[in-house]
């Protein structure tokens, strides 16, 4: 099975009574590619050439 996912905006959860309880949006992927840039040796700011 592929599966293809493509996010539009930030996933919120939700607390049972409906209350936002976390969120995850753009920011939070930008962090996780630095983590993963530095990891494997191309330095966190590499990410920045991929932005226009």
């Amino acid at each position: 099975m592929k599966v293809f996912f493509q996010v539009k905006g930030p996933l919120i959860w939700l607390d049972e009574q409906g209350a936002p309880d976390g969120f995850f949006d753009v920011h939070n992927y930008i962090a996780l590619c630095r983590d993963h840039y530095e990891k494997v040796g191309l330095g966190r700011d590499y990410i920045d050439r991929l932005f226009r």
